[in-house]
């Protein structure tokens, strides 16, 4: 009997391991699920560029959030390399972006302030622009902390993380994309 169930225990062993082996042994393949369905035919493969939504610093450089463009297509002599910076000229601790249901722009939050920032990546994607501040977030909509962005045609759905009456509610908003 207890052979038996040492036997069960080692072969349901070896099946995990193969299973666990099995699985591992598969590519990875991009999930892009967090992404509007709207962008879905944009998405071509290999990016040239990647963009990061950085933090600000106190005492580094300028101290102020930015968006940092670095080149990642493997092809380049730049690959890897940092190649643009746009500061925003002032801290919002920067969190989530996302682009417009074209890649045109980037509309990238900060939730200490809940100011969005709008960048235009699609004229010069090397080299973004910022083209727009929301400051007026919480006026607008009645929230703060803009934390999502999901691209809606002509417009975004932004999710705050909390109203602007009591800070309690954790619900969206819709802004019209009027950086077009």
């Amino acid at each position: 009997m207890h052979g038996n169930r040492i036997r069960g225990v080692c072969a349901g062993l070896i099946v995990g391991v193969l299973v666990v082996t099995a699985i591992a042994a598969r590519p990875a393949v991009a999930d892009e699920t967090c992404n509007s369905p709207y962008m879905g035919n944009l998405i071509k493969g290999q990016e040239d560029y990647l963009y990061v939504w950085a933090l600000g610093v106190k005492g580094m450089g300028d101290g102020s959030d930015k968006l940092v463009t670095m080149d990642v297509n493997p092809a380049s002599s730049r690959y890897g390399k940092v190649i643009h910076k746009v500061s925003v000229k002032g801290q919002g601790e920067a969190h989530h972006m996302g682009f417009t249901d074209d890649r045109r722009f980037l509309w990238a939050g900060g939730l200490d302030n809940s100011r969005i920032s709008i960048f235009d990546v699609g004229t010069d994607p090397a080299r973004p622009k910022l083209v727009r501040t929301i400051g007026d977030m919480a006026a607008r909509s009645g929230y703060v902390g803009p934390h999502t962005f999901y691209a809606m045609p002509g417009r975004m759905i932004v999710q705050g993380l909390s109203n602007a009456k009591d800070g309690r509610a954790h619900r969206g908003a819709t802004l019209s994309d009027a950086s077009r």
